[in-house]
């Protein structure tokens, strides 16, 4: 029972780790979402003239 120290230090990095991911796969989903309206916006706009 001397390392509960380590294994909550541990724990709290690992849920970091994972919270960091999940926020950044976030902002990622976003910005491609944004690219995908972007380019479904100009492919409606029909071809350049």
């Amino acid at each position: 029972m001397d390392h509960l120290g380590y294994l909550f230090a541990a724990n709290v990095f690992v849920w970091g780790g994972v919270l960091f991911y999940l926020f950044t796969l976030r902002k990622r989903s976003q910005a491609l979402e944004k690219d995908l309206a972007m380019l479904k916006q100009i492919l409606d706009k029909g071809p350049a003239k």
